[in-house]
């Protein structure tokens, strides 16, 4: 299997897991040496999500920009 690449710019959409989420904003996490922090909406639903890679996918938005 290969692995796909997305683009996680603000406004694009992409895929985790089995959803499709569009991106709303990348939060930097400066001095914590964990990788930044996406905040995601599902535009069928609207429930919030946070996606930090290697760590994975959390609802809701705990970072405030």
């Amino acid at each position: 299997m290969t692995a796909t690449k997305q683009d996680w710019t603000v406004g694009s959409t992409v895929k985790v897991g089995f959803m499709t989420l569009t991106v709303v904003r990348k939060v930097p996490t400066p001095g914590d040496f964990r990788p930044d922090v996406f905040q995601l909406v599902n535009s069928k639903n609207g429930k919030k999500y946070e996606f930090t890679p290697h760590f994975g996918l959390q609802a809701g938005w705990e970072h405030v920009a």
